[in-house]
C-alpha cells in the first residue's frame, strides 16, 4: 500500500500557511503544523526530528517554510530587536527548519518550498528587515537547491506572492503603516492597493490552490527546483 504524503507547515495555523493545509487534504497529504501559536519557533526548533519519530514520523515529502513576520518603519526607527526578529524568523527560520527536518526530507527525497515574496526583488518602503530578509530567503532558496537536489534527490523552489487579502499579516502591515506615514486607513490602502497591478491583493486560497496543484505531484514541480515563481506583481 502506497505511504501517506506528510507535508510539514510553518506558520499553517492562519493566512496562507492554513490555506496551503487546507489545499493539501484532498491531495492525501497529512499535514503537521508548526506555529508559534502552538508555543514553536522556526528559530530555535530543537530536537523536531525526535518529537516527529515519537508520534511514528520518520519521514517527510515536503517542507513548507511559511512563517514570516514584518515590521514596518523609517530607518531610523528600526530597532536592533525589530531587526533581529524579522531576519532570523523569515531567513534564518528556513535555514533552521531545513536543517532540522534534513534526514527526513533526505529519506523520502523530498521537497522544500519556500514562501519568499515580491518583496525580494521590489523593495518596500520603510521595510528595511524585511526586504533584507525575503531578499536572504530568496537566495537561500537558489543555494539549498544548488546543494541539495544534486546530492540529496531533493528539490528546493520558492514562491514569491504578492500583497495577501486579509491575513494576520496584511492587517498588521496596514496598522503600522498608518501609524508610520501618519495616514488614514483609507490613504493607506488606497496607497498600497495602487502599488498592485491588478489593483487588488491576492487572495490567500488562489496562492494555495497554486502551491497544493505543484506539490500534488514530484513530476509538476521537480524541474522548479532552483526557480523562485512570482505570483502577482
Amino acid at each position: 500500500m502506497e505511504q501517506q504524503r506528510i507535508a510539514l507547515v510553518t506558520g499553517g495555523a492562519a493566512g496562507l500557511g492554513a490555506e496551503i493545509v487546507q489545499q493539501l487534504k484532498p491531495l492525501g497529504f497529512k499535514s503537521i503544523v508548526f506555529d508559534r501559536s502552538n508555543g514553536e519557533d522556526v528559530r530555535a526548533p530543537g530536537a523536531l526530528v525526535e518529537r516527529l519519530a515519537a508520534h511514528g514520523i520518520d519521514r517527510l515529502d515536503v517542507l513548507v517554510n511559511c512563517a514570516g513576520v514584518n515590521r514596518i518603519g523609517w530607518l531610523e526607527s528600526v530597532t536592533d530587536a525589530d531587526w533581529d526578529e524579522v531576519m532570523d524568523t523569515n531567513a534564518k527560520g528556513i535555514f533552521m527548519m531545513s536543517r532540522a527536518v534534513l534526514p527526513l526530507l533526505i529519506a523520502s527525497r523530498g521537497t522544500i518550498l519556500n514562501v519568499v515574496s515580491n518583496a525580494s526583488h521590489m523593495p518596500m518602503t520603510c521595510s528595511a528587515a524585511y526586504n533584507s530578509s525575503k531578499g536572504a530567503a530568496h537566495i537561500l532558496t537558489l543555494q539549498l537547491a544548488r546543494e541539495l537536489t544534486k546530492k540529496y534527490g531533493i528539490t528546493v523552489f520558492g514562491i514569491s506572492p504578492n500583497k495577501l487579502a486579509g491575513t494576520f499579516m496584511s492587517r498588521e502591515i496596514e496598522r503600522q503603516v498608518v501609524e508610520t506615514r501618519g495616514w488614514t486607513e483609507k490613504q493607506a490602502r488606497e496607497y498600497q492597493l495602487a502599488a498592485l497591478l491588478t489593483g487588488e491583493e491576492t487572495p490567500p486560497a488562489a496562492v494555495a490552490e497554486f502551491i497544493a496543484f505543484l506539490l500534488s505531484s514530484k513530476e509538476r514541480h521537480r524541474f522548479l527546483t532552483g526557480c523562485i515563481i512570482p505570483y502577482g506583481a
